[in-house]
């Protein structure tokens, strides 16, 4: 009765697990770059003008690759950790998951400049 227990509960872990990282599968749209890290949910919905880094999309598909723009790579979502490297690049870009749900996904990076990227979550195009 124990290794039955045992077994359910690494099932429903490893259920939890991969829910939470389906959220990060689809298209992302680019909103804006903030200085430092950003959790405020509120300061994203307020923000209607277009950013003045421009627009794109980026996307994480569920083979672990993603493509970005003209751009395409391979990622890895370990915890609120998120790794990219992209096919022609040398270094592996880590990115703290700040904020993630249903509509948006918030990426600090922990450079010499800390930031924040924003995006929302692109609607699937309807047929």
């Amino acid at each position: 009765m124990l290794q039955f227990r045992i077994f359910i509960f690494f099932l429903l872990l490893t259920f939890i697990t991969s829910c939470s990282s389906n959220k990060l599968i689809g298209s992302w749209k680019f909103i804006e770059i903030y200085d430092g890290e950003i959790r405020n949910i509120d300061l994203v919905k307020m923000k209607n003008d277009s950013s003045k880094y421009g627009n794109g999309m980026l996307t994480f598909h569920k083979d672990g690759t993603f493509s970005s723009m003209q751009d395409t790579g391979v990622y890895q979502k370990k915890k609120e950790l998120l790794m990219m490297k992209y096919k022609d690049g040398t270094d592996t870009a880590r990115m703290k998951i700040s904020y993630l749900s249903s509509k948006y996904l918030f990426l600090y990076s922990t450079t010499k400049a800390p930031k924040t990227w924003v995006y929302e979550k692109s609607e699937p195009h309807k047929k």
